[in-house]
């Protein structure tokens, strides 16, 4: 049996990066999907990939800091499934990285609204889903919010304001049997791609964009790194742990 058979999964930011990887091996494993995403065009293609895997597959291009939108993406999953018993909030707008001397409000808002806003509003307007049913709800946060990492100061800010709001909802929602976790991804090789990419000029190698090294020699993949442990944070396995934060990193952070 797959391991989220039977299982509806709501899942944000999934048109590219991780949150493709996470609703491509969720797909695998027998799930139903909710994914949304700004981006239309490459949210179509992961909705094509995870359908040709066998699921099935509702799927929305929307600004997720629309709150009518973001609540009415949430009713609509509801009602096509039945119900829903996990949701992953990925999405955020991350820029490549510059001084916070060089930082404006506009930067740190729209990480403020795309990041924290949204996780906000999606678990708010998923509980009365889950509160008698109980569920799973995986947020993401950084190692550059918990490190500190030079040229991220809006997006590192949000990240730590998500991860001191899940530990309240986790403390909160427990007793409704609604599970809620953060994973902190190391850097992966998408990223790493997407940021070289984007400063050509610049020529910079990873630990220059404030990658750092691993202890076991690699940078992670998105899909047999990381996306196997929002599985497992999906499932019945992990039933007896909520409230804490995973890195999944290669051991960049290791802490004592």
């Amino acid at each position: 049996m797959k391991r989220l058979e039977n299982k509806t999964a709501v899942i944000t930011g999934a048109a590219g990066g991780l949150g493709k990887y996470v609703s491509i091996l969720f797909a695998e494993e027998g799930a139903n999907l909710a994914i949304c995403d700004v981006n239309e065009e490459k949210l179509l293609e992961v909705k094509e990939i995870c359908e040709s895997k066998g699921a099935k597959v509702f799927a929305k291009a929307f600004d997720l800091t629309n709150f009518n939108k973001a609540n009415t993406f949430v009713d609509e999953s509801a009602t096509k499934y039945g119900n829903f018993d996990i949701l992953v909030n990925l999405a955020i707008a991350i820029k490549t990285p510059h001084s916070f001397m060089d930082h404006d409000l506009a930067t740190l808002d729209e990480s403020y609204q795309t990041g924290l806003v949204s996780t906000w509003n999606m678990m708010k307007f998923s509980f009365p889903y889950l509160q008698n049913k109980g569920g799973k709800i995986i947020n993401f946060g950084s190692g550059a919010g918990y490190n500190g990492e030079e040229g991220y100061a809006a997006y590192a800010a949000i990240k730590e304001g998500i991860r001191g709001l899940y530990r309240v909802v986790a403390r909160e929602w427990g007793k409704y049997n609604i599970n809620v976790n953060i994973l902190c991804p190391g850097a992966i090789t998408d990223s790493i791609k997407n940021y070289l990419e984007a400063m050509p000029e610049s020529n910079l190698d990873p630990k220059i964009l404030g990658f750092k090294e691993t202890v076991i020699g690699r940078y992670g993949d998105a899909y047999e790194d990381i996306a196997p442990v929002v599985l497992f944070l999906s499932t019945e396995d992990s039933r007896h742990i909520t409230g804490q934060t995973f890195y999944v990193d290669g051991g960049a952070i290791i802490n004592a």
